[in-house]
This record gives structure tokens, C-alpha cells and sequence, in this order.
């Protein structure tokens, strides 16, 4: 195995729990995607010389390691020399290669600044180790012990993750940069019955299937279909677009610019710039737009989302209960893990949604704040009748994720335990 020349040591911020909300619930914040990939992934991707190291809240982190196969062994002994980098920093073709530069031409220790907030800091000798606190869970609490004053400064521009609708926003732009790396691994040819534009910018992976009277226009941007996708017939696809590996577009589907389709999706309806974690349903008519939906969702038939407001005007969310101005006009819904639309749901512009969450008895529209655990979205004095009983949830989760070879882990367990106990 190749000695890695440095480490980037990858760290979420203080305050990422409620900024992140739902998806932080699950997940620690180099999780959530820059396009079709991961921001760790990208980084890895891209910082070849690098070894990746992790620092974030425990139970998450351990979560994530359990799920990708990492031993915390591997992690240990960090060396010098060390970057250590905010995790919600995108993930950029810009940003990356001027790290790569900064980190091979670095003689020195120092800091980096984009504008007058710190974003990371680069160490060269292991001596300097010794002020940094590794097994802290925060960026601030990491190099609290730094003597920032004493060490030079580097400025570059980034663009950061503050919330998860960033994600959404930049997914055009994360899939284009993405192109360059893929086309390396995915070099299948389109099948000659599937009618495509500008197919130069369209990358498949192997073992395909491609039904006939498959559209696929690559004429805004790139469309990228990882290995084993499945695409039913009648589908329409309009670049930028990533579908992951092992996924499936129904029938008729029409999939607009921007949009990313995690692994092992179903996908059905009228989606728009919105992204699928992974193994999340929506195979049915319906419309959702400008959303972020995490793992294993499950949206019933005709369950649609505004993202416009009748007012053109700018959209806020609640976020643990926090009004949040986002600057958005377009947004649609944010959805945590393991939550079920019933049929013929609609969610109302900015709509935030717990983890766990069964979405039912309804009437027109639900809150545009629903909690983790809601049974429903009544609102009652009998409210203790409208929550998703945690052995009920982790029951139906079992079900779930063993129907795709999947078992919840120890600490996906003890995530839906610490949720359950703020409801």
C-alpha cells in the first residue's frame, strides 16, 4: 500500500447538529453529498496523496465508520503533516487543488482563512501535534490550543455547506466538476435505441439495462449513471444529473437539471434539482422539487412538494424549532431518514421533517415543521397518541433495510434512541 504524503484531517463545527437539521440527526456532516458524491468522497477522490481522518460528534461518527467498513484502528496516529479542515467546506475542483498546491508546496506551518473566518490550518511539524486535541468533536475545540497568532496566514476562497439546502443548490455545479473523475471508470457505450444529446457528456457504467424510448438530454449538463441502473422505458433525463449505483428510474419518469440520485433509489414522477441520499422510494406519480430526501425515505403515490411560494418571496424553515431565513425562492422539503408519506401527501414550501416520522391523517396540507417520531400530524391534547413508538420504529426499520441486504447498526440504534428522547 502507498505511504500517504499527508493527512487531511476532516472536522464538522460547533453548531452543525441544529444547522444540518434533519440530516445530522443520522449522519455526521461529511456525509452529505457535493453531487453524486459524498464530501469525503470527493476529497479522497481528489487529494490522492491524502489520508483521510475523521472528527465529529461520537455516535455519528462511529455510525458512519460501522457503515463503511472502517476500523477506528485505522484512524490512530496522526502525523505530521496534518491539515486540519472544516468538513462542511465544498468540495470544489477550485478549492482542491489549491489545498493540494498549499499542502505540497508548504514548508511551514499556517493558518487559512477564507475572509476572517479560519476554515483550516496546516501543520508541519509533529511538535505543533501536541497543542491540537484530536479526539475533540468540534473544529473550534480541535485547535483551541493553537497559537493562532504566531502562525502566518493563507487566504482562499471557498464556498461552504452552512445548511443542508447548500447541497441542493450546488448539485449542478458539484455533478459538472465531478465529470472529469468519472469518465475515467465509466467508459460503457449508450445503447444505439436510446436517443441522447450531446452524448459526449454522458457516462454509463456497466451492466446497464436501458428500456426503449429513453430520452436522455445532456445539452445543459452532464448526465452521469453509475453501474447497475436500471431505466425504464418512456424516461426522460436532463443533465446535470448523477444517478448512483444500483438504482432504478421507473417508468415514464422525468428528471430535470441538477437532480442526484443516490445508490439504490426508485425513482418515479416529475423530480426536479433535488437529491436522494440513497436507498430512499419515490416510484410514484408526484411532484418534488429543490428537496433534499435522506436514506430510506419512502414517498407514497402522488406525494408532491411546493418549492415555489404564490408570492415569489424569499422561503424560511424551522430548524428545532428556530425560524431560519434561508434566501432561497426556491425550496422545497427536507426529509430525514427512515420517514413514509402516505398517498396523496402534499408538503408545503420549506418543509422540514424529522427522522421516523409516518406522515398520515393529514388533511390538506401537514405543518411545515413536522418532529422525528410524529404518528401522523394531528395536533392534540392527546398528542402522546401521535408519536412513532421507538420499538415500533427500530422494528419497521429492521424490515426495511434487511428487504436491501442491509442491518442497522449498534449505533444507528443508539441515534434513534438519542432522537426519540428530545420528542
Amino acid at each position: 500500500m502507498q505511504h500517504s504524503l499527508f493527512t487531511l484531517l476532516l472536522c464538522e463545527s460547533e453548531g452543525i447538529s441544529d444547522s444540518f437539521y434533519p440530516f445530522s440527526i443520522m449522519h455526521s456532516s461529511w456525509e452529505l453529498r457535493y453531487g453524486g458524491r459524498r464530501i469525503f468522497e470527493a476529497y479522497r477522490d481528489s487529494l490522492p496523496e491524502f489520508s483521510i481522518r475523521f472528527a465529529g460528534r461520537d455516535i455519528q461518527k462511529r455510525s458512519f465508520l460501522e457503515q463503511e467498513g472502517i476500523a477506528i484502528e485505522a484512524l490512530s496516529g496522526q502525523s505530521a503533516p496534518l491539515m486540519i479542515l472544516r468538513a462542511e467546506i465544498a468540495p470544489t475542483t477550485h478549492t482542491v487543488s489549491i489545498l493540494r498546491r498549499m499542502a505540497i508546496d508548504g514548508g511551514q506551518s499556517f493558518i487559512i482563512k477564507n475572509g476572517e473566518n479560519i476554515v483550516g490550518v496546516y501543520l508541519v511539524n509533529d511538535s505543533e501535534l501536541s497543542e491540537v486535541n484530536l479526539h475533540a468533536p468540534t473544529f473550534e475545540q480541535i485547535i483551541a490550543n493553537i497559537r493562532i497568532d504566531v502562525l502566518p496566514v493563507t487566504t482562499i476562497e471557498t464556498e461552504s455547506l452552512h445548511h443542508q439546502w447548500n447541497a441542493m443548490m450546488m448539485a449542478p455545479k458539484a455533478i459538472a466538476e465531478s465529470f472529469g473523475f468519472f469518465s475515467k471508470h465509466l467508459k460503457e457505450s449508450l445503447p444505439g435505441h436510446v436517443f441522447g444529446l450531446n452524448v459526449d457528456r454522458i457516462l454509463t457504467g456497466r451492466n446497464c439495462e436501458f428500456a426503449p424510448g429513453i430520452v436522455l438530454d445532456a445539452s445543459k449538463g452532464p448526465i452521469i449513471i453509475e453501474a447497475n441502473v436500471q431505466i425504464m422505458a418512456h424516461s426522460f433525463i436532463q443533465g446535470p444529473c448523477h444517478i448512483g449505483n444500483g438504482s432504478i428510474i421507473k417508468a415514464g419518469a422525468q428528471i430535470y437539471s441538477g437532480t442526484v440520485i443516490g445508490p439504490h433509489c426508485k425513482i418515479g414522477g416529475e423530480v426536479e434539482q433535488s437529491i436522494f441520499h440513497g436507498y430512499a422510494n419515490k416510484q410514484h406519480q408526484g411532484f418534488v422539487g429543490h428537496s433534499y430526501c435522506g436514506e430510506w425515505v419512502n414517498l407514497g403515490a402522488l406525494t408532491t412538494t411546493s418549492d415555489l411560494k404564490n408570492t415569489y418571496g424569499e422561503i424560511d424553515v424551522f430548524l428545532r424549532g428556530n425560524r431560519v431565513q434561508t434566501g432561497l425562492t426556491f425550496l422545497g422539503a427536507l426529509i430525514g431518514d427512515h420517514t413514509k408519506t402516505a398517498i396523496g401527501t402534499c408538503l408545503s414550501t420549506g418543509t422540514v421533517i424529522g427522522i421516523n416520522s409516518s406522515i398520515h391523517d393529514i388533511g390538506a396540507f401537514p405543518p411545515k415543521e413536522i418532529s422525528s417520531f410524529s404518528w401522523g400530524t394531528k395536533k392534540s391534547e392527546d398528542a402522546i397518541n401521535y408519536i412513532y413508538e421507538l420499538d415500533k420504529a427500530l422494528a419497521i426499520a429492521e424490515i426495511v433495510m434487511n428487504r436491501r441486504g442491509k442491518t442497522i447498526t449498534n449505533s444507528q440504534k443508539q441515534l434513534f434512541k438519542q432522537e426519540f428522547e428530545k420528542i
